[in-house]
């Protein structure tokens, strides 16, 4: 499961900065100063929700991979002479 959480998190990571990016920079477009932190702050939060839920998605399938994996049990033929 860590290898589908570590690219959840790469691929929930690259859709949280380019949101919190576009939402800091409408900010800086209107000139004030004030409103910049929230807006960033915003943007973080929508685009660290959207990284969550990519990441819960990637592990969901890594359970299911799992689930559908086929058994690996040796069988062991005695035989009676």
């Amino acid at each position: 499961m860590n290898r589908h959480l570590f690219h959840g998190i790469i691929a929930g990571s690259l859709f949280a900065a380019p949101i919190t990016w576009i939402a800091a920079m409408d900010a800086l477009a209107e000139g004030d100063a004030v409103t910049i932190i929230p807006c960033a702050l915003f943007g973080l939060a929508a685009g660290l929700c959207i990284g969550a839920l990519i990441a819960a998605n990637f592990a969901m399938f890594e359970l299911e991979e799992e689930q559908h994996s086929p058994a690996r049990h040796s069988v062991q033929a005695h035989s009676h002479a």
